[in-house]
């Protein structure tokens, strides 16, 4: 999941001009989708993040699974998603 990705979203006040258009949209340029991932689930509002969208060359990611992918990292992250298994000894006895 290395390549570049665009995060697109609305603000969470969006002013209305007088002929009622929604205008306001905001974007952002990121090297990754993890790290485009990552911006929208922990820089992003709630309301933010039910309009954002992550956008590559090849493909578009919707807030489901957005979220999905920032879960998966926070789980490579963490110790707890390590699996601490212990092996057989090999010692003699």
């Amino acid at each position: 999941m290395t390549e570049a990705a665009t995060v697109f979203w609305y603000p969470q006040e969006i002013r209305k001009p007088a002929d009622g258009a929604k205008l306001g949209g905001r974007d952002r340029r990121f090297e990754s989708i993890e790290n485009a991932a990552t911006f929208v689930m922990e820089k992003l509002s709630a309301t933010e993040r039910g309009t954002s969208m992550i956008m590559t060359d090849s493909r578009s990611i919707y807030p489901m699974d957005i979220k999905r992918i920032y879960e998966g990292l926070k789980t490579r992250k963490s110790p707890r998603g390590v699996n601490r298994r212990a092996l057989p000894s090999t010692a003699g006895g």
